[in-house]
């Protein structure tokens, strides 16, 4: 699997000294459903219970029960910090995190934020020898972001891409001011990996830039963001584990449009477009005989076809 949105994982780790375990669903829940028998009862001295989004402490008097605000799935992660200041008998501090990842969390766009985006028209000149395209970021975000073809690697006034409406993209957020079309670059950013090297829009390998080929969907804003964290990591080694969707190109972004691209058949990519989606609200070892009835399910489908054929 090959995947442009892999450095965008890499670059939300967290960066403070802390050890994480990964992260893990305990049930889905509802509106007003009490969880309080799902969060942690004993802790050490100093280890610290922490409730995030989606989650409420009553403040009833004698009863301190945790309700859910949103409807999903219960996520924890507990989050270990050794002792600092040279005190190295000192024991760690655990935090219980506790949250509810839902698929109908709204997120405001950010500068830096990766997106697909489809090319919808030429606006006009960008006053600096290049034309301004509008660019639409999918219906889950109803936003349109505005793209200079001299914002991609080696444009120059001479040598620019010609973009078509239709077309897709792979793109990083530059400039967003809350009320105004976001300024889209295919220009490598202050966030990536100082290692990646920039390579001129015309080679088709640089991290951003015109997705060729390959199909897009959409999911919701939360899916897109679990697909971008260390959650997925059961999905897509359930996928490349199969020949048939072993080959595939992917690009993620935040907004929630996904382009897939994959080989040596379309049928790979149907595949892995229902896995992506049906893999929402299950566990890695649901997630894992989910894909292989998909696999099973399409072989059958091949073969059947392949004999129809044979037999004409």
């Amino acid at each position: 699997m090959k995947s442009r949105s892999k450095q965008q994982h890499e670059q939300q780790q967290h960066e403070e000294g802390e050890d994480e375990e990964a992260e893990s669903d305990l049930i889905f829940v509802l509106p007003g459903d009490d969880i309080s028998s799902h969060i942690v009862q004993q802790v050490g001295e100093k280890d610290k219970i922490m409730l995030g989004t989606g989650l409420r402490r009553s403040t009833t008097t004698n009863n301190n029960h945790v309700y859910a605000t949103l409807s999903g799935c219960l996520q924890y992660q507990c989050r270990s910090s050794g002792g600092g200041g040279g005190g190295k008998n000192k024991p760690s501090i655990k935090k219980h995190v506790y949250w509810i990842r839902s698929s109908n969390s709204a997120r405001q766009v950010q500068v830096q934020d990766r997106v697909v985006g489809i090319v919808q028209e030429r606006v006009g000149p960008d006053g600096a020898g290049g034309e301004y395209y509008r660019v639409s970021l999918g219906a889950e975000t109803r936003m349109t972001a505005v793209l200079s073809n001299l914002s991609f690697e080696g444009a120059t006034k001479r040598n620019k891409p010609n973009l078509e409406p239709g077309q897709v993209l792979y793109a990083r957020i530059a400039e967003y001011v809350p009320c105004l079309e976001p300024v889209l670059s295919c220009q490598l950013g202050p966030n990536d990996n100082s290692s990646i090297k920039a390579k001129d829009w015309m080679t088709n390998e640089g991290v951003y830039g015109i997705l060729q080929g390959g199909t897009v969907f959409p999911v919701t804003l939360g899916l897109a963001r679990v697909l971008l964290s260390s959650s997925a990591g059961g999905l897509w080694e359930s996928v490349t584990r199969h020949p048939l969707t072993s080959k595939f190109e992917i690009a993620i972004g935040v907004n929630g449009l996904i382009w897939i691209h994959a080989s040596p058949s379309p049928h790979a990519t149907i595949v892995l477009q229902n896995a992506v989606i049906n893999s929402q609200l299950l566990t890695p070892e649901q997630t894992a005989g989910m894909v292989q009835q998909l696999v099973y399910t399409m072989q059958k489908q091949m073969k059947r076809q392949q004999d129809s054929l044979e037999g004409v």
